[in-house]
């Protein structure tokens, strides 16, 4: 049948079989140690697992790292993971990749991470950064809202090259640097050794697709002519945007013959008389310009919580003889390539409460209030609300805030918004205080811009305050909590009229038959009532300040000034 079809001939997908599976799932459950150096990782990835305190591989591990790593030198697989947040699928791709080119002799760019946003790639950079420790191997970050020509030093000078070599370069980048021009060509006659090189001083990048294409048009040296791996991390969110043609121009810059590249370095940055010795770049005489075939054979790697199968969308990345692992489909069977299905963890519980659109406030607050009834946050973890808008996130935050005051149920700013209101550094603190023991935090309110593989490991309940329309947002949604095996609760709250549309919606999830309907505590319920009556004119005079720029969208709230 189709699921034994690991074998598949070129041009064909494969799915492992039951026997992978089931061989997975018993490796699963073995010794880390013993399962690494049966696969012959590196002592420092082995020494980077045990002080992260793993004690053995998760499922989806144990399924692709030996089929990655066992056909290092057979003929290329690409390998496309669908597996939720929280079920190891980073560590999935990197410690193979980590593997292959920790053996390396010279640094090149080899492996290339992409992923939809700056704050998905910082994170996927921090696991790395851990990684590499105790080897020789260098991590780049290319992401928005950063100094790019910071970024263009970091990723192709490397320090070790001689000072007159790295003065060059510098100077391709700092181009009105005269300090640096002296020292590169103080001697007019040594200016022909000027030549496009492809130069690096990182072994992996991880970027986001439009500062990628940043490096490729603007940055000298930066190339993808020696890249091993290409991994697309959320590749069904960055597969269905364009991010300016980025695909095709990865792929065209990887793959094609080095005499197709156009090379970066131009001499328009020195004066004429110095220029006109320089060999064009692109002209036929340079020796870069024959068509040398790429050194290395790529490898992709597709990963993602809801796996696309769009041959079109699939199509553009030309993967080669693919296999498919589905973290979410190994309890023994496979459904093949042609299941469409998401799946959430099997220690998720899914509840729905239904209410009227007034109710609503009140019903949140209450399953709020009910979670911490019993335990501190250090015990019961951090509330992820979920909205529909920026607007809505924000107006709920304000709200919440108000509440907690006036209800004397916490300080006030334990809850927080994060959406893309806010700046790139105020979303890095607001992560930063949730993963530290005394960040003060209890709610997050947020847009679904939160909903894509943030890695929060606090989170203990999700609330849907506005229900998603996609099932591919609500498994997103319900991701951030129940992560590695714990255990974590998702509460969709529903208008009387949404019953049926959230139930045809969650048929396109496994097992619609595990929600069950609650309904929320009705002392805490009536008890939230009338203070949330006298809070809205509260709320009305709050957000009438911001729109009159008397306070700022992030500043705390003042409430002596609005009790008085």
């Amino acid at each position: 049948g189709p699921s034994d079809n690991v074998d598949a001939q070129d041009g064909e997908t494969a799915v492992p079989g039951a026997e992978e599976i089931a061989t997975a799932l018993h490796t699963s459950k073995l010794p880390l140690r013993e399962v690494a150096k049966a696969w012959k990782l590196a002592p420092f990835l082995i020494k980077n697992l045990e002080r992260d305190g793993f004690k053995s591989f998760f499922p989806i591990q144990a399924l692709t790292i030996p089929e990655v790593t066992k056909s290092e030198n057979v003929r290329v697989r690409d390998v496309c993971i669908a597996a939720s947040t929280g079920s190891g699928k980073t560590l999935a791709y990197l410690l193979p990749i980590l593997n292959s080119i920790a053996t390396r002799l010279v640094r090149r760019l080899s492996a290339l991470i992409i992923l939809p946003s700056r704050d998905l790639a910082m994170q996927v950079y921090k696991v790395l950064e851990s990684y590499v420790e105790n080897s020789d191997l260098k991590v780049g970050l290319a992401v928005g809202q950063s100094d790019f020509e910071a970024e263009q030093v970091n990723l192709t000078v490397d320090q070790n090259y001689p000072d007159r070599e790295t003065s060059k370069h510098r100077l391709n980048i700092e181009r009105g640097n005269l300090e640096l021009a002296l020292s590169s060509y103080g001697d007019i006659k040594e200016v022909e050794d000027v030549q496009f090189q492809c130069r690096t001083a990182v072994d992996i990048m991880v970027c986001t697709p439009g500062r990628l294409i940043d490096h490729l048009d603007h940055t000298p040296g930066f190339s993808l002519r020696y890249l091993k791996f290409l991994v697309v991390d959320e590749a069904d969110k960055l597969l269905s945007e364009r991010y300016q043609n980025w695909i095709d121009r990865v792929i065209n810059e990887a793959e094609g013959e080095v005499g197709t590249m156009q090379p970066n370095t131009k001499a328009s940055f020195l004066p004429n008389r110095w220029a006109q010795e320089i060999p064009s770049p692109y002209s036929s005489e340079n020796s870069f310009s024959r068509s040398v075939r790429r050194p290395v054979q790529l490898r992709k790697f597709l990963v993602s919580a809801t796996m696309t199968r769009d041959p079109q969308k699939l199509a553009s990345l030309g993967l080669t003889n693919p296999k498919y692992f589905d973290a979410n489909n190994m309890t023994g069977t496979n459904a093949g390539p042609t299941s469409e299905k998401f799946v959430l963890p099997a220690t998720l519980h899914e509840c729905t409460v239904e209410c009227t659109p007034e109710q609503k406030p009140v019903v949140l607050c209450s399953a709020i209030l009910e979670h911490y009834q019993d335990s501190p946050v250090e015990q019961k973890g951090i509330v992820v609300v979920f909205t529909s808008s920026v607007e809505s996130t924000h107006r709920l935050t304000r709200l919440l805030q108000i509440i907690w005051h006036e209800s004397g149920s916490g300080d006030p700013s334990s809850v927080a918004e994060f959406s893309s209101a806010l700046s790139q550094e105020q979303r890095t603190s607001l992560v930063a205080r949730c993963t530290t023991p005394d960040g003060g935090l209890s709610v997050i309110v947020c847009s679904d811009s939160m909903s894509r593989g943030i890695d929060i490991e606090t989170v203990g309940l999700v609330i849907n305050y506005d229900v998603p329309n996609m099932a591919k947002n609500y498994v997103h949604r319900c991701g951030r909590t129940a992560r590695a095996g714990k255990s974590g609760k998702c509460i969709s709250i529903l208008r009387t009229d949404q019953g049926n549309q959230f139930k045809r919606m969650r048929r396109s999830v496994m097992d619609p038959e595990r929600i069950t309907n609650i309904s929320v505590d009705k002392s805490i319920a009536r008890s939230i009532v009338p203070v949330y009556r006298s809070c809205l004119s509260h709320l009305r005079e709050m957000l009438e300040s911001e729109d009159h720029g008397e306070l700022r969208h992030t500043d705390q709230i003042n409430f002596s000034q609005l009790e008085s």
